[in-house]
């Protein structure tokens, strides 16, 4: 009987410590009317709601599709054996041009089917290579035919279940890493 009458208080005493700010939805809105803002939401100006709250719906203007059907960058990682490269490079320190594969070792799940050659635009290039020339430092001139090649960028997508009309995925290759050839 003393268990029954204890939970009895401590709910009493539990509803009575309600804070004002989650009383009853009827208290909020008599109050909205007696300050001539009725027709808005509890917490909303009327200002607000003649100046663009479309409680719910896509803003004038804004396709009504969801945020999912935008196209949207996804890591694209592709490693393969160098070919030919035609590599300049830039003023910043970035290199552009075009890497021709002669095979592709491995893909990540969003690369699979990618074609060589690849051009890329500003990309940053590490060396992981011997100085083969001498001439005390790693660059383009240490390539050859046969070393290995690392390509990291995105590649845009679309949701499965987006209208895929007229969308064209696009690469964007922002780091090659050469490396030596690998020995079997």
């Amino acid at each position: 009987m003393t268990v029954r009458r204890t939970l009895i208080l401590a709910s009493a005493a539990a509803l009575m410590s309600v804070p004002a700010w989650a009383g009853s939805s009827a208290a909020s809105t008599g109050q909205a009317v007696a300050h001539g803002l009725s027709g808005t939401a509890p917490g909303q100006s009327k200002d607000a709601d003649e100046h663009g709250s479309h409680h719910g719906s896509a803003p004038a203007g804004h396709p009504q599709g969801s945020h999912k059907c935008k196209a949207h960058g996804i890591a694209f990682v592709l490693s393969g054996t160098l070919e030919k490269q035609t590599l300049v490079k830039n003023e910043d320190g970035t290199y552009s041009g075009e890497i021709t594969l002669k095979s592709i070792s491995h893909t990540n799940h969003h690369a699979k089917g990618a074609k060589s050659p690849f051009t890329v635009t500003k990309v940053h290039v590490t060396f992981g290579l011997a100085d083969t020339n001498s001439d005390g430092s790693v660059g383009l001139d240490d390539l050859k035919e046969g070393d290995g090649v690392k390509l990291i960028g995105k590649i845009t997508s679309l949701a499965k279940k987006c209208d895929h009309t007229g969308f064209e995925a696009k690469v964007t290759i922002r780091r090659v890493i050469f490396t030596a050839p690998s020995t079997p």
